[in-house]
This record gives C-alpha cells, structure tokens and sequence, in this order.
C-alpha cells in the first residue's frame, strides 16, 4: 500500500505469539509509533528508527533490550545495527549488554571509523530473561526528504552459545537501507545469514519490480528453501510503498504516516 511520508514502520518479531501477548505488544507497538514519529520534527529517517526501537527495548515485551532471552550460560548477549540509505552509513554492534543496543549501533555509525563492533559493553540492565513468543524488533522509516533508514534489534536466541551473532547486526541480512528500500527482517537467524532477503529485495527493486511484489518473492523463495514459520520482512521504499509479510504465525507490526497510524496482529491483517 502506498502511504504519503513522512512513514514509520516498526515490527515486534515473527512468531507464534500466545493470545495474552497481543494486548501488551499493541500497546508498546502504538508508543513505539508516536515516539519515533515524533523524531521526524528533529532529526531525520535515521533518528525515527533508533527512538522508535529503543522504545521497544525498553519496553521488556519483546526479545530485545530489556526482553532479550539468556543464553546457555545464563548471560544476556545483545545485537543491533542501523543503516541510513542515501550515504549507506551503517553502523552495528554485537555481543553486548546494554540498555539500548540500538544507540551504541547509532554511535558506530556516527563514528564513521567502522561498521561493526564486538564490543565489551556490561551494564547493569534489569532484563526479564524470557521474551514472549515474538523475536527480534524493527524498524524503517522514510522522512519527507526522501531519505530511508532502516534497523534491528535483538536478545539473540534462547539458550544460545556464548559469542554467538545472529542476523540482526549483518547488513542485508538483518537490516538493510539504500536510496530505493529500507528494510528489516525477523526470524532464524542462520538461515536468514545464509539467504540475505533484505539485500534481495533492494536487488529486485532496482530491476523495476514493485516493493510488494519483491518482498513477497523473496518471501515465497526463502519459503520454499528452508520452509515456514522463521522469517518476518518490512519494508518501505522511496515512492512511500510499505509492505509487511511473513511465514509465521504472526507478527505484531504497525505503521504511522502523515494521516495516520495502523497497528496489526494477526496472519490476515494486510499492511
């Protein structure tokens, strides 16, 4: 569907998601809408992604910051990356413990020195250890300029290996923005690393298809590849086209633009 920018697109994370979820990721989801919505008066496409993420870190609802699940040690291991589409700036981190992953993945990307950090980062975060049925959080952001940003965040997975980096910190894997998309992607971390979707949508746009149809060939191939229920993709492009699909269950998800907000749920609900 077409929208008219400036647009904000955020996800919860592909999954099963029980019933007694939905009330309180709606809620965050809608927070999470207004407060990055509200960047767009400050900042750029760029600062709607990082605030609107942080507040799903913050929120504990979802396997991200404050969410995130612990691993076979009992430790909590973050992930985060952003990228701004019209200088294809990116910045990412992995393997940290930190309120909000996103920000230290906004500062790499200020910093302009390097695209990804390990970095020994050890707060003292209040964490729940057990995230709901959802996954990783989201989100892209087109602002009135043209500009697209895109990015992720993630605990990792349940009972994960020490060290171990997923798909959420990996340009066009987890995340990916240029001048055409801006896209963010949720599900099994290893065969998303193995697949790229979101660097293939941006291939696909730039052959002329239109963003609808490329996130749901790319959808359907990672489908027939690896089979169903471990990917979740939205995405926006610069015509201000959004598009949210996945092959699980659910994916809580919600757009704001310029005339107003949608939040969605469930398998049927269009975005």
């Amino acid at each position: 569907m077409k929208y008219t920018p400036p647009m904000l697109l955020i996800h919860g994370g592909a999954g099963s998601w029980r019933s007694t979820d939905k009330e309180k990721a709606v809620k965050v989801l809608r927070e999470s809408l207004e407060r990055g919505y509200l960047e767009f008066r400050r900042g750029s496409s760029l600062e709607a992604v990082v605030e609107a993420v942080a507040t799903m870190e913050d929120s504990g609802i979802f396997n991200a910051g404050r969410g995130s699940v612990r691993n076979s040690e009992e430790g909590v291991e973050m992930d985060a990356g952003v990228m701004y589409g019209s200088t294809l700036s990116v910045g990412s981190v992995a393997s940290i413990r930190t309120r909000n992953p996103i920000k230290k993945a906004y500062e790499v990307l200020k910093q302009g020195k390097h695209v990804l950090m390990v970095r020994t980062i050890w707060e003292e975060v209040l964490t729940s250890g057990s995230a709901p049925s959802g996954d990783t959080v989201g989100a892209v952001a087109l602002d009135e300029q043209g500009n697209l940003s895109a990015g992720t965040s993630t605990g990792g997975i349940k009972g994960k290996l020490p060290g171990r980096v997923g798909d959420s910190p990996i340009p066009g894997a987890g995340f990916y923005a240029t001048s055409r998309i801006a896209v963010s992607s949720t599900g099994i971390g290893e065969l998303i690393l193995k697949f790229l979707p979101a660097k293939e949508i941006d291939i696909l746009r730039a052959m002329g298809y239109p963003l609808e149809d490329s996130v749901r060939a790319v959808i359907s191939k990672f489908t027939e590849t690896f089979g169903k229920d471990n990917l979740g993709l939205i995405a926006l492009d610069h015509l201000g086209f959004a598009s949210a699909l996945f092959n699980t269950s659910a994916m809580p998800r919600g757009i704001r633009w310029s005339n107003g907000i949608k939040v969605l749920f469930d398998e049927d609900d269009p975005i």
